[in-house]
């Protein structure tokens, strides 16, 4: 039989345990996150290095109007972007092309809905701070889950096009 005692667990000291967690941690570009080696990496590059500027406003609760500012330009980036990957994926033939449009609608709609929330405070509660988040956790989800589908797609007829 094993009397093991748990092993005691760190405790924060007390005045980090009244700071609020952390947004996020930085999203390291990765090399299997390559698609095409155009477009769809160059903005996925942006959206990375955009996505760590603003998680270090939200982590250091730096200037609420300079984070709805880039919560307002994320937006803009992401329906360019969606725009030319839709087009990519329209040009290619891309047989779930209409699910992966779909998806992006979803995001935006999700991104107009939270920037309409957060655009109306002018005090922000912690609850605020987590909200802004949200669309970077959304475009960091749909790379991984959805763009990472289409790849071999997009290669296969890259080499055949002479991408």
């Amino acid at each position: 039989m094993n009397h093991r005692q748990p092993l005691p667990q760190p405790v924060a000291p007390a005045a980090d345990r009244d700071q609020p967690a952390a947004a996020s941690e930085t999203f390291p570009w990765l090399a299997f996150l390559e698609i095409d080696n155009g477009a769809i990496d160059r903005d996925h590059r942006e959206a990375v290095a955009e996505g760590n500027r603003l998680s270090e406003l939200l982590n250091h609760r730096q200037s609420w109007p300079d984070v709805v500012a880039m919560l307002r330009q994320a937006r803009a980036r992401s329906a360019r972007h969606f725009e030319t990957e839709d087009r990519i994926l329209a040009q290619t033939r891309f047989p779930e092309h209409e699910q992966h449009r779909r998806a992006h609608e979803h995001i935006l709609a999700a991104f107009d809905r939270i920037l309409a929330e957060l655009e109306a405070v002018t005090v922000p509660e912690e609850r605020h701070w987590q909200l802004a988040q949200a669309p970077r956790d959304l475009l960091v989800d749909h790379c991984l889950k959805d763009d990472l589908r289409f790849k071999s797609h997009v290669m296969q007829m890259g080499a055949r096009r002479g991408w």
